[in-house]
């Protein structure tokens, strides 16, 4: 269970980091999403810390 939780969350911590980073170097909508420069550092936020916690729990699952 917590396998499958950690690659949730680290898949999800991927993909908004990608989205971040795509919309911060873009000047048009990314995926319907017209953010500014700053307002793309809540996406990153989220996602670095899905990306850490998702993570954490694959570390600490034993096989």
């Amino acid at each position: 269970m917590k396998r499958t939780i950690g690659t949730i969350l680290t898949s999800m911590g991927i993909i908004f980091i990608l989205f971040a980073c795509i919309a911060f170097m873009s000047d048009k909508a990314v995926l319907g999403f017209t953010l500014t420069k700053w307002e793309t550092l809540v996406p990153f936020i989220v996602g670095a810390l899905f990306l850490f916690v998702g993570v954490g729990m694959l570390n600490k699952v034993a096989d």
